[in-house]
Formats: C-alpha cells, structure tokens, sequence
C-alpha cells in the first residue's frame, strides 16, 4: 500500500469531517486526483472502519487525526506540520430533529468549528475553502424547484441545524470581502444518498439513522 503522502509535490487538503459519508467519498476523488488529503474527524457520527475501506479502494495509506475541530490547541498543529493547500469542510452535526432538542450543541459545533478553521487559515495562509452548507438555508421555498437564484431568508429557515448553516455562510460571505485573495465555494446540498461504486463505503451513521437510505443501501 501505498501513502497518500509520500510524494512531497502533492497539495495536501484538509478534510475535517473525512471520515463520514461524503467526506469519505471526498477523499477518494481527491487521491484519485492526485492530492493527499489530510482526515481530521472527532468520530461522532462516524468511525475509523471506515477509512480502511478507503485505503481498500484506493491502494493508499490515510493521514487521519482523531481531533474535534473545536480543539484549537491541537488542530493548528497539523498546520505547522503539513503545508495545507485547501480545505473541504465536512465537519457538522446534521441532524434536524436533534437540532430542535439541542440547539446550543449545534451552534457551538457547526459554527464554532468553522471560526477555528478560519482562525488557522489566517495564521497559516491557507487560501481555499470549499464548506458543506446545506440546502435548508432556503428556509420556506418561495418557488420550486429550487436554485441558487432562490433567496435565502433567515426567518423562514425552520430548526437551528439550518440556521447554523446559514449563520456560516454569511460568516464566510464576510471572510472574503476581507480576504478577496481568498478562494470560498459553498455546496448547499440537499439529501446526497448512495453507495460508493464498489459497495465498500455507503452512509452508515452510529446509532440510529435520521433518514430511509442508510436502512436500504
């Protein structure tokens, strides 16, 4: 097997969230694009199981950090150790109902964890972000079916998994007017399902799935 790493002319990525269902999926195409990514996953919703399976598709040995993005004493110290040419942010609590119950858990989290990620871009001149938002931040749609032209109105937004998400977005709309070197896309998907090709990897949360997929693929 080979390291995702061993060639030093690779970019590395930073994929906080990397161990899930699409931040696996992320890692495979960016290995299989020629980058090295870099997993930084706390394991809530996911495990190192996982990650094997991606070293079974892709031939190569993972870089993976069991570290909370929350954790800003430990997180810059993969910056110091590995030149980061991006970052794909998958890191997220996602789960609407909980959200409901647990509205401060998902604040702290979901935003929390983006602002640690931009404070280490800062110091370490990282310059490319692509985040996970999420297509509740259309709120109550005003038309179907949905685009990017479609408005996106805090009030109407429904539980505060979404409003999080929403509450990032313009965190990072504000971030590039102040760095407009910087590079930010934001995915805004709606229920991404499905295994992998090779049926290895699929969504396969801890605990009780919140949606029909993870029963029935």
């Amino acid at each position: 097997m080979t390291a995702a790493t061993g060639d030093q002319k690779k970019q590395y990525v930073l994929v906080p969230g990397g161990a899930g269902f699409i931040g696996s999926h992320c890692v495979i195409e960016l290995i299989t694009a020629g980058y090295a990514p870099i997993i930084v996953d706390n394991e809530h919703n996911s495990s190192a199981g996982c990650l094997k399976r991606v070293e079974q598709i892709t031939g190569c040995q993972i870089i993976n950090y069991k570290i909370d993005c929350l954790d800003l004493e430990n997180l810059p110290n993969i910056f110091k150790k590995y030149l980061i040419y991006a970052i794909i942010n998958c890191a997220a609590l996602k789960s609407v109902g909980e959200s409901v119950q647990k509205p401060i858990l998902y604040y702290k989290n979901n935003v929390g964890c983006l602002l640690n990620l931009l404070t280490c871009m800062e110091e370490f001149n990282v310059k490319n972000f692509l985040f996970s938002s999420s297509a509740t931040v259309y709120g109550t749609p005003k038309y179907l079916p949905l685009d990017e032209k479609h408005p996106c109105i805090g009030d109407t937004i429904t539980n505060p998994y979404g409003k999080s998400k929403y509450i990032c977005e313009h965190i990072l709309k504000d971030t590039i007017v102040a760095h407009p070197e910087w590079n930010i896309i934001l995915l805004r998907y709606f229920n991404p399902v499905g295994a992998h090709k090779t049926g290895l990897i699929r969504e396969d949360p801890i605990g009780k799935p919140n949606n029909l997929m993870p029963y029935i693929a």
